[in-house]
């Protein structure tokens, strides 16, 4: 990686470690998507839980033997090893494993690689630790995901499309590569909640120039804060003020 990809990595590695501890305050969508992820897999033996954050249980899988959880944050890999004491935790990069060659029979990615700046590289590298045979599972947030914040004028992420995201799966390398995308809307009691919503998960501030700028919204004074609530309470549903993600569920089969 290139100074400013190294950078990047770091501070998003700090701003996940910082987020560790109210992880599971925060974590709807993270919980929601780990559902359907789980229900479309069939994994096997050896399991990488790619970006696992504080960790996921596999123990419905009689089939998996053994677990890997990779992350580049610290202060989420010590809470993983503290609930998944049986899991094994290795810190690292999706862009660079520490991994040998065709040593994972499964890939278990939830809400993680939409962070990497390069996708096709995490993609290939994905493809270079699993055995030939091998299962990728992976939800990723893409495009038009927050949009209830665009729409009152703040900043939101940059995500890929759809498109962009099946363009990052070299067909020499894999088959029966399917990619759904889901809206998926969460709903929070209030307008303060649905921004800690983002930030207690470690995703306020990511690249700098494709981030959720939290700042036009806790450095308004009270007068303009509350306009910024009543705007937002107009989209108030019955089950509470609505964010919607745009979620790609992939499943894929290495094939070399």
């Amino acid at each position: 990686m290139n100074t400013g990809e190294e950078q990047l990595t770091t501070n998003v590695a700090n701003r996940f470690s910082a987020a560790a501890s109210s992880y599971h305050s925060h974590d709807v969508l993270q919980r929601i998507t780990a559902k359907q992820l789980l229900e479309q897999m069939s994994p096997s033996a050896r399991l990488l839980d790619l970006g696992c954050g504080p960790g996921t249980s596999f123990s419905q899988f009689e089939t998996v033997n053994e677990v890997i959880g990779v992350d580049i944050a610290q202060g989420m890999l010590n809470t993983f090893t503290t609930d998944f004491p049986a899991h094994h935790a290795l810190c690292g990069d999706a862009h660079n494993l520490p991994l040998l060659c065709d040593s994972i029979d499964t890939i278990y990615s939830n809400i993680a690689l939409q962070w990497c700046s390069n996708l096709g590289g995490a993609i290939s590298e994905a493809n270079r630790v699993l055995k030939v045979g091998g299962e990728f599972n992976a939800s990723i947030v893409s495009e038009n995901s927050l949009c209830q914040l665009a729409d009152l004028g703040l900043n939101v992420n940059s995500f890929n499309s759809e498109q962009v995201i099946k363009r990052c799966f070299d067909l020499k390398l894999w088959h029966d590569v399917h990619i759904e995308t889901r809206a998926i809307t969460v709903y929070f009691a209030n307008f303060k909640s649905l921004l800690l919503s983002i930030k207690g998960v470690g995703a306020s501030t990511v690249d700098p120039k494709h981030q959720l700028n939290q700042r036009h919204v806790t450095l308004r004074g009270r007068g303009d804060w509350q306009k910024l609530v009543n705007k937002a309470e107009l989209s108030r549903a019955p089950e509470g003020l609505p964010l919607t993600y745009h979620i790609s569920f992939i499943k894929a089969t290495k094939t070399r």
